[in-house]
């Protein structure tokens, strides 16, 4: 296969020759900061309280999801693979001294989730796993678990198409730990140009080396996910969170009826900001439907400039500006935007 055609439709979207906005001049959505001084806090010094719910942005597609004694990594990726590495098709591998820098505290983590196997989502991932306990899982459509094979074993990769919510699935709720467990949603990856998308095949097969090169990191099937936190009775959810590190069109990605339907509200929906203006009725349709209590804006800035907390730049098409405007107007009354920088996070009490 001649992958330079595909190479080309990738960096023609990321350099933003096919944007359908350009960045504000004048900032209204206000920057979440990034604090050095929580650089490698572990949860004790981050003092997050029983009740209360730290989401740190730590770029990309990727969150850092944590209680007082419990946490969740989504979509880990730090390697930041410049475009020249990209477009003279080098093969993609994690920088070892960057994870050892910028990955937060691994102490509490239950579970590893990913939306889909894009480079910028899963190529960090073999690394954060060897960095785990061989009891913490990870959960990823067949694709990503096939992509991975060689490097994450068998009995650590959970299939999340089997348990997977879609039009005509019910669904199934997958424990990662006695306190929290994940519903994996069908979605799918917005276009990268015209009606393109970049490495977008199934994997049918365990592979016997890593994926190389931008091109052999296919996405297959992308994943939305539901994120509840339980109290410490097991009983009640402490915390809800909506998870969504690609934009889709409505209503692809979006929870099913009987989860809207169980008296449980969205506490945080953690909303992917890349490519929105080229999906239908996103954010707004998935607003509208889940009315979450707050939302975070991710995977909104430049994930091959040098990886630097704090210094994120807007991608090419996205203006923040805008979409910040469109989630506000399909809010309901008292909600919050949350717009993290790189490495910066909130929290949220409930």
């Amino acid at each position: 296969m001649n992958k330079y055609p595909l190479l080309m439709c990738f960096l023609l979207s990321v350099v933003g020759l096919n944007c359908q906005a350009l960045a504000s001049t004048e900032r209204t959505v206000e920057i979440i900061p990034f604090d050095p001084e929580e650089q490698r806090d572990d949860l004790g010094k981050l003092r997050v309280e029983r009740n209360q719910l730290y989401v740190r942005f730590t770029g990309a597609g990727g969150v850092y999801i944590a209680t007082k004694d419990l946490a969740l990594l989504g979509d880990p990726y730090f390697t930041n693979s410049s475009l020249g590495t990209l477009v003279t098709l080098r093969d993609l591998r994690a920088d070892e001294a960057l994870l050892d820098k910028w990955l937060p505290s691994l102490d509490h983590v239950a579970g590893v989730i990913v939306g889909h196997g894009h480079y910028d989502h899963l190529a960090d991932v073999p690394s954060v796993m060897a960095r785990l306990p061989s009891s913490v899982k990870l959960v990823a459509s067949k694709t990503s678990n096939h992509l991975l094979a060689s490097a994450v074993s068998a009995d650590r990769r959970i299939d999340a198409n089997g348990y997977m919510a879609s039009a005509s699935l019910h669904g199934e709720w997958i424990a990662l730990h006695p306190r929290i467990r994940v519903l994996p949603i069908q979605s799918e990856h917005s276009p990268h140009i015209a009606d393109i998308v970049f490495a977008s095949d199934v994997v049918n097969e365990d592979l016997a080396a890593l994926p190389g090169d931008v091109a052999d990191w296919h996405s297959g099937t992308t994943l939305s996910y539901v994120i509840d936190i339980l109290d410490e009775d097991k009983r009640d959810v402490l915390f809800r969170i909506f998870y969504q590190s690609s934009a889709s069109s409505f209503p692809l990605g979006v929870p099913p009826q009987w989860v809207l339907e169980d008296g449980v509200g969205i506490d945080l929906a953690v909303l992917c900001a890349a490519n929105y203006s080229k999906v239908s009725q996103y954010p707004e349709g998935l607003l509208t439907k889940i009315k979450p209590r707050n939302v975070m804006l991710i995977h909104w800035e430049k994930f091959w400039d040098a990886y630097l907390p704090g210094r994120g730049v807007e991608l090419p098409g996205v203006d923040l500006d805008v979409l910040g405007s469109l989630v506000m107007q399909n809010l309901p009354e008292k909600s919050s935007l949350f717009v993290p920088q790189r490495g910066a996070s909130i929290i949220l009490a409930k």
